[in-house]
């Protein structure tokens, strides 16, 4: 029998590269500080990820036995990271890599920016995934749902590992799903960063992230039945960003704005753009709804449909919403302008850091890129620290929330 009583909680982890590790944070502080005394209400029973987020939902779906143990194995994994971990870049990738560029790539030549062969092991290796079955097996985890794009129709395929049969529909037709065996595949599908990363291969299909179409699902989470959604986002409150907007721009600066690294880095934050806050909204209008409606009219089959069509479901749905109080583009630079970690990024992908943080510094603007790539062990405990201290800012609601099954 499930482990959270009538009101499952479902955890819904965001997309964002090495920002991920502000997810392990925030739930280090949750479900290894409050949960623990709060018991089976307290325990996530669905895990819905994107991109990073997918990976760290079926490491914790893998250890959902222990949550408290699963964050803190998956907090030290962030803190002992380092860039070899994740991804290989040589000097001789750089020519091919130009090339690629341009068009006229060699035979058996990359395919993308970064080799992501040290992430497939790491995943593999990090995640006990015979674990994450007998756990949906059981039944202590409901269902896990990994968002991932189909490169060839754009589509968002969402796969589903869940022990029940759910009404496996989506009314979007850009959006499926897909019930499944869940795998490192699957896994780095959803992590597969366009362009950055190599596109994975499932089914007989290419796939590249997830976020490019649903970086928050927050409606999978839904579909599999939840009561009650904990929400981790990885960008600041975008209102942080208005008092720059409105002020003129220098001529030297606005060159340093249009430099490659710098642009590259806009394209990709807004390719991966966080839509929680839409999310969000649409299913507290679902539920103002629902308070709104009596039961004999919920019967009328026409609002009914007007409700599923919304994105939710004929259930209130609670929600608690936690995102970074600090813009991680500059935790970012920040960290990387400490000499010990300069020092330690060498080779060819140290030197890729490097320029991407110079470019940082000359625009005076936080690094979007950088915040995504930096998978190095310091920035992953700036960014672990930042979660706890945001989760324990809502420590009372937090806790209410994780006990009000």
């Amino acid at each position: 029998m499930p482990e959270g009583g009538d009101q499952p909680l479902a955890l819904v982890l965001s997309g964002g590269g090495a920002r991920g590790a502000y997810e392990a944070g925030v739930l280090r502080y949750a479900l290894g500080k409050l949960a623990p005394r709060r018991g089976p209400s307290a325990i996530p029973q669905i895990f819905c990820g994107t991109s990073v987020g997918a990976i760290n939902a079926c490491a914790l779906a893998a250890r959902a036995e222990l949550p408290d143990l699963g964050v803190r194995l998956l907090a030290d994994r962030w803190e002992s990271l380092r860039l070899e971990d994740v991804f290989k870049l040589g000097w001789g990738d750089l020519t091919a890599i130009a090339r690629w560029l341009v068009g006229k790539p060699v035979v058996d030549g990359v395919t993308s920016l970064l080799d992501a062969g040290p992430l497939a092991v790491l995943v593999r290796e990090f995640v006990p995934w015979r674990a994450l079955h007998q756990n949906v097996a059981d039944g202590r985890v409901r269902a896990v749902t990994l968002s991932a794009t189909d490169v060839e129709t754009g589509h968002t395929i969402i796969f589903v590992e869940s022990a029940t049969d759910h009404a496996l529909y989506s009314t979007d037709a850009s959006v499926e799903y897909v019930s499944t065996r869940l795998k490192p595949q699957h896994a780095l599908a959803s992590a597969a960063i366009p362009i950055i990363f190599p596109t994975v291969r499932v089914g007989g299909r290419l796939f590249v992230d997830g976020s490019v179409r649903q970086n928050t699902p927050i409606s999978p989470a839904i579909r599999m039945g939840c009561e009650r959604v904990l929400v981790i986002g990885l960008r600041a409150d975008p209102r942080t960003l208005l008092a720059r907007a409105s002020r003129r721009q220098a001529a030297s600066e606005q060159e340093s704005l249009s430099a490659p690294l710098y642009l590259f880095g806009k394209l990709l934050d807004a390719l991966l753009l966080d839509r929680v806050e839409n999310d969000l909204a649409n299913l507290r209008r679902v539920n103002a709804a629902l308070e709104a409606l009596s039961p004999g009219i919920l019967e009328e089959q026409p609002v009914a449909l007007a409700l599923v069509a919304a994105g939710g479901s004929l259930r209130p749905v609670s929600d608690l919403f936690i995102r970074p109080s600090q813009d991680l583009g500059k935790v970012a630079a920040d960290v990387l302008a400490r000499p010990a970690v300069r020092a330690r990024l060498s080779g060819p992908a140290g030197y890729l850091m490097r320029r991407i943080g110079e470019n940082a510094v000359q625009t005076q603007d936080p690094s979007d890129l950088l915040s995504y790539l930096l998978f190095d062990g310091e920035y992953a405990r700036e960014l672990i620290a930042l979660g706890e201290r945001d989760a324990h800012e809502v420590r009372e609601e937090l806790d209410a929330f994780l006990g009000s099954a």
